[in-house]
């Protein structure tokens, strides 16, 4: 019976555990940063400039909540590209400038933790046609996966 007690409540905490985190799939990538939204904005914004990448816009989806009544914790779009490498994607399929320039979300949860969340651009193949295109796929996931590490450092 303390076996069986002991079980349950190892599952259960394990369930809260995951309850906690957020839900990562295999096309959404979702990785904590280590600083506060307006840190990570900072240097998400300095690390695109750093890079030779554009800041296209930012939309600020809290602010935009606050302007109609309504309530939303920090959530941030940074959208962000580079024509010499956006291009050739859409030189391949030109649908895919659909999903381009690229979009970075930044958003904080109920505890204060601050995360980005971005989908894989890999899977881009899915839904174009670019199986030709995988050093550009590639070096799009780098992009991402460096500006991940500027603020989980």
């Amino acid at each position: 019976m303390k076996q069986i007690a002991l079980l349950l409540s190892i599952l259960i905490c394990t369930a809260c555990a995951n309850m906690a985190q957020p839900l990562q799939t295999d096309n959404l990538i979702t990785k904590q940063s280590a600083y506060s939204m307006d840190e990570t904005l900072s240097k998400l914004r300095a690390a695109i400039q750093t890079m030779g990448i554009s800041l296209v816009a930012e939309v600020d989806h809290a602010k935009a909540a606050a302007d109609n009544g309504l309530a939303l914790r920090p959530t941030h779009v940074l959208i962000f590209g580079n024509p010499q490498v956006g291009t050739t994607l859409m030189q391949a399929d030109q649908r895919t400038g659909l999903d381009l320039p690229l979009r970075l979300l930044v958003w904080q949860d109920e505890n204060g933790k601050v995360y980005l969340s971005y989908h894989r651009p890999s899977d881009l193949k899915q839904d174009y046609r670019l199986r030709e295109q995988q050093a550009v796929l590639d070096k799009i996931g780098n992009v991402f996966e460096k500006l991940s590490e500027v603020v989980r450092e």
